[in-house]
């Protein structure tokens, strides 16, 4: 089996492997530039390890939460790679697919002003659907890890295990868990708008 895994929720661009027993992988911490690379490096590993994507039968996409841009920039590459080339595609929560080198986990990614995209995960099973929680609902949590590039453990091994595969790849959009800042300051600004 051979498995590509692409996840850019985070500042870390994320980019595995699978092929057969063997799994690889690359990274790049961005400053949200990482859209620009997400090609460049899956063409990168894949000669790095003497393949091309007509060889690699499966995608696997984190979905987020994270990052709104790198979600969606990493779920429209495998769309893209997937329609276009007939290749399986797979979705994770990025909160478990960058937690997965912990057994026991409640991984979280900073969403800004106090708040966190919180999952709990064991063995790379989902304990606790992702969520929205702040800080003070989840700091006395033992097993809390906030996802950054020094925290972020990848087992390629368990993300293939623990993904979905998605039957519609027309349908499928990044878990973005709420509206975006741009969203709520438009909503803020047009509320009470509406005329006759």
């Amino acid at each position: 089996m051979k498995e590509l895994i692409i996840d850019a929720s985070t500042n870390l661009l994320y980019i595995g492997l699978i092929n057969e027993k063997e799994a690889d992988y690359i990274t790049r911490i961005g400053k949200n530039d990482n859209a620009a690379y997400v090609v460049e490096m899956i063409k990168d590993l894949l000669e790095k390890n003497n393949l091309k994507i007509d060889d690699i039968e499966t995608i696997i996409v984190g979905v987020g939460p994270g990052s709104y841009t790198g979600a969606r920039v990493a779920v429209t590459v495998a769309k893209m790679l997937a329609y276009t080339k007939n290749i399986k595609l797979k979705t994770i929560s990025s909160l478990n697919l960058l937690s997965t080198g912990y057994q026991n986990v409640l991984s979280a990614i900073d969403a800004r002003r106090g708040y966190y995209f919180v999952g709990k995960f064991e063995n790379g099973k989902t304990i606790m659907e992702d969520d929205y929680l702040s800080f003070d609902e989840i700091k006395n949590e033992k097993n809390l890890i906030v996802i950054t590039p020094e925290t972020i453990k990848v087992d390629l091994h368990l993300v293939s295990e623990n993904s979905i595969l998605n039957e519609n790849i027309h349908e499928l959009e990044p878990n973005y868990l709420r509206k975006t800042e741009a969203e709520t300051n438009y909503d803020k600004k047009n509320d009470h708008k509406w005329y006759c």
